[in-house]
């Protein structure tokens, strides 16, 4: 409880200072809505660029997209998407961050948001056993449940250097 205390708090400093930084000549905040139609084109590239091509969200739109998905947005460039498959399922599918943004504590905000506005259930993912997200996910309280060799042998390019094995984790309410 005291690791969400201290995440409610950064992300309230974060929006503070954000707000407090901005200049009118060109500079903004970055947003956080829920996806909407004209999103997809960005998003669609965002997630082929991370994770391989023909990753089609579009669904999303009709399964509680204001719990289910978030979209970090600088300006109109969409720098971040996080999208969960459903409200009874809640399982994140996807989360990214455009190239270039990492350390923009996107990622972060974006999962706090899935995890706040799906209070009292379970939130389960798969991720690639050499991710650096995993710490990410670890400091949410997320727990190994299980490892799965050749999970993304179907999706992944044989070139690339993610590894092809994931881990389930999962975050329990309490």
């Amino acid at each position: 409880m005291n690791l969400m205390e201290d995440v409610r708090e950064h992300h309230q400093l974060m929006q503070y200072v954000q707000i407090a930084i901005q200049r009118p000549e060109n500079r903004s905040a970055i947003m956080y809505t829920s996806l909407q139609p004209h999103h997809l084109q960005q998003v669609h590239d965002i997630l082929a660029r991370s994770f391989w091509q023909g990753i089609d969200v579009s669904d999303s739109l009709e399964y509680s997209p204001e719990k289910c998905t978030v979209v970090a947005s600088y300006n109109k460039l969409v720098v971040g998407v996080a999208i969960m498959s459903s409200p009874r399922e809640t399982y994140i599918t996807y989360l990214s961050v455009r190239h270039g943004w990492d350390s923009s504590n996107i990622a972060t905000t974006m999962l706090y948001h899935l995890i706040t506005s799906n209070p009292s259930k379970d939130i389960t993912l798969h991720v690639s056993a050499n991710n650096p997200a995993m710490l990410l996910y670890n400091r949410f309280g997320f727990k190994s449940e299980e490892f799965i060799a050749g999970f993304y042998d179907a999706y992944l390019d044989p070139e690339s250097r993610a590894s092809k094995n994931a881990v389930r984790l999962r975050l329990r309410h309490h």
